[in-house]
């Protein structure tokens, strides 16, 4: 009988999104602990140079690249993704086609790849949307079902593209298995803490949406990167995490604008006395979405799907993560916030520093 110990080393690893806000996190992580690294970069550059990375250029929607990216790799870290937040009836066939083309196809390509060039491993991030039915709820486990009133094209297809990663498992060689994040955060360019930034540094956080909100999970970017790390090495043939999904957190969920508390305060600002109930802003948003795909209005600043996220309920345990690889956040969310404020601190000062406009 194989063992199920985990592994020491991961091999020559290859990782997708590799200049994105996880990506880049994970490539570091990687090289760190001595792995040889190929990372798949679209158009935004790495910064980044080492004795053991190399850095291709290419997408994952071309299946003649990614077999060629697959070659001699070990370890598949798949972090590249579309974020199509948009959706509803009214989406564009052409919108809906591009986010399924990265989304799934993306996968397709990737996993026939695995399985031609003789790859071992392949961690898939997924996302906590895949369950976000619209409804409240507080105790979502691996025993979820995917949601089905989807309120985006991002849920749509990163459902499809999940499911076939876990069907994979075990075909041709190759273990999978996927994780599903809510709320990245950290120092960096990255999404959710860029918004808030944004508005507050302008001037124009002016009321809150349904406060105090809903009660969500969080991540900082360490703790995913310790769970895709831990998760790549317990992927041995006949271990719990082959062929599975798990959701992983920082195991303090709080309403959004309580979680942003400590940045906005942090920068000297105050929290907006002004409360603005979320039903009228979602109905709206869904107006705007709708003339967005039929009249060609600009996209909403905030997308209906973003905006029943911050207003319905939904927390995850990731007591399975911890249960079949021992995933435990390494740093706490008090902690990662004083490591997120002073990277926000230089950027309000850079900010404020640049010449008005004429």
């Amino acid at each position: 009988m194989p063992s199920t110990r985990p592994l020491d080393h991961l091999g020559t690893c290859l990782v997708t999104g590799a200049a994105g806000f996880l990506g880049s996190h994970l490539v570091r992580s990687l090289l760190d602990e001595g792995h040889r690294v190929r990372a798949v970069i679209r158009n935004t550059p790495l910064e980044l140079e080492h004795p053991n990375l190399e850095i291709i250029r290419g997408e994952v929607e071309d299946a003649e690249r990614m077999m060629e990216a697959c070659d001699g790799i070990d370890t598949v870290f798949h972090t590249a993704a579309q974020l199509a937040l948009l959706g509803g009836s009214a989406a564009s066939e052409s919108y809906r086609r591009s986010a399924y083309a990265s989304n799934v196809g993306g996968v397709e390509n990737l996993i026939r790849a695995c399985q031609a060039q003789g790859v071992s491993r392949f961690v898939h991030t997924s996302s906590i949307d895949v369950c976000f039915n619209s409804e409240v709820n507080t105790e979502m486990d691996e025993h979820t079902p995917y949601a089905t009133n989807m309120s985006c094209l991002y849920t749509e297809t990163k459902i499809e593209g999940e499911k076939r990663v876990l069907a994979a498992n075990g075909e041709g060689g190759l273990l999978s298995s996927s994780l599903r994040p809510d709320g990245i955060y950290g120092p960096g360019n990255n999404l959710m803490l860029d918004e808030m930034f944004e508005q507050v540094s302008k001037g124009r956080l002016v009321a809150t949406i349904g406060f105090p909100g809903a009660m969500h999970d969080h991540i900082y970017i360490d703790n995913l990167v310790h769970a895709e790390i831990g998760v790549a090495k317990h992927l041995v043939p006949g271990a719990a995490v082959c062929g599975k999904a798990y959701f992983v957190t920082d195991r303090e969920p709080l309403p959004l604008f309580e979680f942003m508390r400590p940045l906005i305060e942090g920068l000297g600002y105050k929290m907006p006395k002004v409360n603005i109930a979320y039903r009228p802003v979602l109905a709206f948003l869904r107006l705007w979405q709708y003339l967005h795909f039929r009249v060609g209005l600009p996209k909403p600043p905030f997308t209906p799907h973003e905006i029943r996220k911050l207003a319905i309920s939904h927390v995850a345990s990731d007591s399975a993560a911890e249960r079949d690889f021992g995933y435990e956040p390494v740093v706490s969310p008090a902690e990662a916030m004083r490591r997120c404020l002073p990277y926000y601190k230089e950027r309000l000062r850079t900010v404020r520093a640049l010449p008005a406009p004429e």
